[in-house]
């Protein structure tokens, strides 16, 4: 049985005390469960013997028992609803707590029980209390499967309830004492060989179920890993690793849907293409990891005069970036141009070998356009990038605005 339980959940088993609480809590909600039908047989077995006092002189006394006997019914109920309510609605459940109500609620039945026995069977005949005897004898065994599923509960239950009245009973049958205490031997035998049957069963079953959760909250668990991990892996494949902007892969995607939708809106859509001016010569004094924390700068600073959440901003290659613009157009580009020279010069990245200063400096080139028919996303990237190149011809540090060649 070890074996074939280690190999559901590989070479790592659950600590036994977390098992042990576990099951505990199991065994806590069966036997309220369990408990919310049983009012009505204890209410209806113990109307039999309240009836059997109604022959005798004590049939007031009877009646009050049966009476007080309805009260502690009703409040085993009672106790049972407000654990059902506490459990449906989901709250922290102090288990302990709720099994000490139960098992002192269960204790107070089972003595009303066996008072019930001594206060109807004292005054009626011999035949009468052995009809009280079977009686009790019945309720025992019922409570097998309602509280069977704590030894405790139910043993405890049993010794209250039958033994004392078994026991005088007996005594007081004479002869035939011997043969009553036998059967009820028999009888405590067979309960005690039951409960045990039914808590080692119990037992298996729950560890079983145990074990299963425990499977499944795993699972649930990897389950998780494995998505944060895939997500992880998705924002990596969409994001330039050195700069942390958006990559090339991740711009194209955004520039399809933006495009189809200012296509759709009949909206204006702007793109600029920034190129970082004699960087070849950047990498040849400083060297390239001094070259990688100049393009995380550059980045940081193009970044920061981005504020719209619909507007994007990409690393494509190299020392050239891409921002992309639904909505805006020429001239607002131009402003956004003449922002990020200026927050560049703020930022004074110093390149001694460039032949425009010796701060770093930035060509930028725009185009922008009404998607429809007769324009293509590649011709407005072409035309943004054409317009790039002129600004490095034309000394570079500066921004111009391209023309967009329509097919």
């Amino acid at each position: 049985m070890k074996n074939n339980k280690a190999g559901l959940i590989g070479s790592k088993k659950p600590p036994k005390t977390e098992m042990k609480e576990w099951m505990f809590q199991e065994q806590v909600k069966m036997l309220y469960q369990n408990q919310t039908q049983s009012w009505v047989i204890s209410i209806l077995a113990s109307g039999i013997i309240a009836y059997l006092s109604f022959e005798s002189d004590d049939a007031l006394i009877g009646a009050l028992w049966w009476v007080v006997f309805i009260a502690i019914t009703l409040g085993r109920t009672w106790n049972t609803r407000q654990f059902c309510d506490v459990l449906a609605k989901g709250e922290s459940i102090d288990f302990k707590h709720w099994f000490s109500r139960f098992f002192a609620l269960t204790l107070l039945a089972g003595a009303g029980w066996g008072v019930g026995g001594f206060v109807v069977g004292s005054s009626l005949d011999h035949l009468s209390q052995v009809y009280i005897f079977i009686v009790l004898i019945g309720v025992g065994a019922a409570a097998i499967p309602v509280l069977g599923v704590m030894q405790s509960v139910m043993l405890s239950f049993q010794a209250v309830s039958t033994i004392p009245y078994i026991v005088y009973i007996s005594i007081q049958s004479d002869e035939r004492g011997g043969m009553l205490l036998f059967m009820f031997a028999l009888y405590m035998v067979a309960v005690i060989s039951s409960i045990r049957r039914m808590n080692k069963n119990f037992g298996e079953c729950m560890a079983l179920q145990f074990e299963k959760t425990q499977m499944v909250d795993a699972l649930s668990e990897s389950n998780q890993k494995l998505q944060y991990t895939n997500e992880k892996l998705e924002t990596l494949s969409l994001e330039d690793a050195l700069t942390e902007l958006h990559n090339r892969r991740y711009f194209e995607m955004q520039l399809e849907v933006e495009w189809k939708r200012e296509a759709r809106e009949q909206k204006i859509l702007t793109l600029m293409v920034i190129d970082i001016d004699f960087f070849k010569l950047y990498n040849d004094t400083y060297g390239h990891a001094e070259g990688d924390v100049c393009l995380k700068n550059v980045a940081q600073a193009l970044r920061s005069c981005i504020h719209r959440p619909s507007d994007i901003i990409a690393r494509i290659g190299g020392e050239e970036f891409v921002v992309m613009l639904p909505g805006i157009d020429e001239n607002g580009a131009s402003v956004l141009a003449k922002q990020m020279q200026d927050q560049l010069e703020l930022t004074a990245l110093t390149h001694a070998s460039s032949p425009l200063g010796e701060n770093l400096t930035v060509s930028i080139g725009i185009a922008s356009v009404v998607p429809g028919n007769n324009a293509t996303a590649l011709g407005l990237f072409k035309a943004a990038d054409k317009a790039l190149y002129k600004a490095k011809a034309n000394g570079r540090n500066q921004f111009i605005i391209g023309e967009m060649e329509l097919t």
